[in-house]
């Protein structure tokens, strides 16, 4: 069979009927085993699998060779091919409209498709004020009123989420207050307030996942030069783009698992509920139902609702897909641990490979977190453990850590300012990275890590 598709792959036919009933279905919901009855053609009218023959693993590999995520099969063997596909119903089976639309996706797809989608600064980049650390510890004091606020943010968001589902209409000026919060305070701290964010988000809500990612996606932005409105723009979106998920989980119970294809497709809906759920909210900006519309999709193609590719996703959207994994990886799964911070970082480089999540923005997270992401926790060659406090500019392999215990398994003085180094100007170097304590967290080398986000 591998030669005769060989061969298949290499030989020239007709071009179908331009009247053909087909749909797009991605190459990896094919199912190997199945038979068609129509042949598939590609878009230049070459033949890729002759009618009668038989799906197999070699011919979707092939596929992939020729940078195919999705192939185009008659829509009477579609339901036979593709799980997604027979599920779904007619109106989601071509990628062009998507699960499903209503009047407001539509204007945001021709928005989208007319090109219009630029950003542009009209102030000075967020950056050139941004205060920089050094060698220092965070401001304690400082730090436990961040742990507060996070938890007083996370509980009102988690109000409006609920309210919005019930019929509710959300204040826009409590929203964009939040946004412009974490700007005040990543302009003062970026990596106090970031830790301090990852670990007051333990209870793994969603609301917490969307403070994480609005605080992640902001400081991001930062990172990329842009200015004040954009950024704070950056952070609104992160804030209300998973509301729909609540509906989703009325439905299907926990989305942190392993899904069949019925609870994928719901999951997919969830960000067309939420431009719902914000229809009637107040001074929300006119990018935001862009940007929430497409925070999931990926440049390679294989995102949702609509499958865009790299240029039709809006930069804002690029960037919070990238805080999305990021913190969807270090967070717990039923089927799953969290990934230690080190790992998670591992995984989204090598993920920037085949264009799953955006190069820039990833780029810019690895110069925030640095490659041991602030928070995280190491071994240095000494023997002794520290935690990530800084990062060191752009210095990914030596940022700034605090000694928390000896080579002897002593507790470090946290207070004792000594204990503070630079790993850049330190004969010490990273051994290896650890789990968060308390945390069940594994690496990537883990069998119990499949790769999902």
């Amino acid at each position: 069979m591998t030669t005769e598709i060989k061969e298949q792959l290499d030989q020239t036919a007709e071009s179908p009927d331009k009247d053909q009933d087909t749909v797009s279905i991605r190459v990896e919901d094919l199912i190997v085993g199945r038979k068609i009855n129509n042949a598939i053609f590609d878009s230049n009218g070459v033949l890729l699998l002759a009618a009668g023959a038989v799906v197999n693993s070699r011919f979707k590999q092939l596929l992939r060779d020729r940078n195919m995520p999705d192939v185009k099969i008659h829509s009477q063997d579609a339901a036979a091919v593709s799980l997604s596909a027979a599920f779904s119903g007619d109106a989601a089976l071509d990628t062009g409209s998507g699960i499903f639309s209503t009047e407001m996706t539509e204007k945001l797809d021709k928005l989208i498709e007319s090109g219009s989608m630029f950003v542009a600064n009209t102030g000075p980049a967020v950056r050139d004020s941004m205060v920089i650390h050094g060698c220092k510890g965070y401001d304690q004091e400082h730090r436990e009123k961040l742990f507060e606020q996070q938890q007083e943010f996370g509980e009102s968001l988690d109000g409006m989420m609920r309210g919005a589902l019930s019929g509710q209409t959300p204040k826009g000026s409590e929203i964009a207050g939040m946004a412009a919060s974490y700007l005040t305070q990543l302009t003062a701290d970026a990596d106090s307030v970031i830790s301090a964010a990852a670990e007051a988000g333990k209870d793994e809500s969603l609301s917490q996942h969307c403070l994480q990612m609005s605080l992640l996606g902001m400081a991001i932005g930062t990172e990329l030069n842009l200015d004040e409105s954009n950024v704070r723009n950056i952070g609104l979106c992160g804030l209300v783009h998973d509301w729909g998920m609540v509906s989703v989980q009325d439905k299907i119970g926990s989305w942190r698992r392993k899904l069949n294809p019925l609870e994928r497709m719901e999951v997919q809906k969830h960000p067309i509920i939420s431009l719902e759920m914000l229809e009637d909210v107040a001074g929300i900006p006119s990018v935001v139902p862009v940007v929430c519309y497409q925070v999931h999709e990926q440049p390679n193609g294989k995102g949702y609702p609509r499958n865009r590719t790299q240029n039709m996703i809006h930069m804002f959207a690029r960037i919070l897909n990238v805080a999305h994994c990021y913190v969807s990886l270090t967070t717990s799964r039923e089927d799953r641990p969290a990934l230690m911070p080190y790992a998670a970082m591992e995984f989204l480089l090598r993920q920037t490979n085949d264009k799953t999540i955006d190069s820039a923005p990833m780029r810019a997270l690895l110069n925030l977190l640095s490659l041991f992401p602030v928070g995280s926790f190491v071994t240095l060659t000494d023997g002794s453990a520290a935690r990530i406090i800084r990062r060191n500019q752009n210095l990914y392999t030596s940022p700034i850590v605090q000694i928390i215990q000896t080579s002897e398994g002593k507790n470090a003085d946290p207070m004792d300012p000594d204990n503070i180094l630079d790993l850049n100007e330190s004969h010490h170097e990273i051994d290896q990275a650890l789990p968060t304590p308390g945390k069940d967290e594994i690496d990537l080398s883990s069998e119990l890590f499949d790769g999902q986000i």
